[in-house]
Order: structure tokens, then sequence, then C-alpha cells
């Protein structure tokens, strides 16, 4: 009888979620999924049952780390310093860093895909309560301008940040997407 293979089930979710997040979930094949993994499909399928709840539990991991790292940074130091931070970040001007896993799945999934989409407008409904306990704290401070609605604010950020986003991965230039980025900063203020 053959002994059960071994693995680390977060090293394997995270190794499916860098294959959907880089590719995204039509594009990834299982073939993909058991290359990036190291798993024999009966053990891909005997942990997640299906392609699709592998790419659940990865939308679920990425909000829990990746995301949750995201939303501490904000937690930190000067307000509109952390949030030019999370925005540089998240739109992939630090090198080495990748567009949002959200992003991704709310454009390909989330339009007809009733679970992608609740997972999704949780994560972001997360990331909005970031930025407006980060507006908050910078109004306290007298950083930004303490009439502004801090809710309608962040969710002006999130419009914005993803939207550049979206500009980023059709090619706009870098340098046009930072100066928006500043209009958007100014806003704050």
């Amino acid at each position: 009888m053959a002994r059960p293979r071994e693995f680390d089930y977060e090293k394997v979710l995270d190794s499916g979620l860098q294959q959907f997040w880089r590719a995204g979930y039509e594009a990834t094949s299982l073939d993909d999924l058991l290359e990036k993994t190291g798993l024999s499909k009966s053990s891909l399928y005997g942990i997640f049952g299906s392609k699709h709840e592998m790419l659940l539990a990865s939308l679920d991991r990425y909000i829990e780390t990746v995301l949750q790292a995201n939303i501490e940074d904000l937690q930190r130091g000067p307000a509109r310093v952390a949030i030019m931070r999370s925005f540089e970040k998240i739109l992939g001007f630090v090198p080495s860093s990748k567009i949002c896993f959200l992003q991704v799945c709310a454009t390909e999934l989330a339009g007809h895909d009733q679970l992608v989409r609740t997972r999704v407008r949780r994560g972001l409904e997360r990331l909005q309560r970031a930025y407006r306990d980060a507006i908050l704290r910078g109004q306290a401070r007298g950083e930004f301008a303490s009439g502004v609605d801090a809710d309608a604010l962040s969710g002006f950020l999130i419009t914005n940040l993803y939207g550049l986003q979206v500009l980023g991965r059709a090619g706009f230039e870098t340098d046009g997407r930072r100066k928006t980025l500043a209009l958007v900063l100014n806003a704050l203020t």
C-alpha cells in the first residue's frame, strides 16, 4: 500500500494562489496547478475538491495574508504616508509587486460567480474601512481636512485605486498614473 504523500497545505495553497494571480482563473489549467503545487491530480481534488474550490481558498488566503498586511501597513505612521505607500504597493509601483488579486478576480469572475463576488466584496470592504480609519487618523492629527466625509473619501480612494490598476494593466505609463495618484492624495487635504 502506498504511503500518503506529505505536503505543506499553506505552501500548496500559496503556489495555487500565485498561479491564479499570474494567469487568472480561466487561463490556469489543471496541469498548471499540478505543476506549480507538485500535487497529483487525485491529491489536488482530494484536498480542494475542484479547481474552483482551490481558487476560493486562494482568494481567502490572499485576503487573510496579503490584504491584511496592507491593512496593517495603513495603521502605521503618518496617514498620508501610509495611504501613499499602500497605493504604490497595490498599483505595482514597488518593485516585485503585482496588481491586486482582488482586481484580477473581480474583473474576470465577480460578474457571474457569486462566491467570488462575495469574497471580493468582503476584501474591498475591509480595505475601504482601513482607508477610512487612516483618513480619520489623519484628520485627527491635522494631516487632512476635518470637514471631509471619511466614508465618502475612502470610497473615492478605492475607486481611484482600482481604476489606476486597470489603466496599468492596459499599458498606461507609470509616470502618468503617479501624477493621477498625486491628484487623488491632494483631495485628502
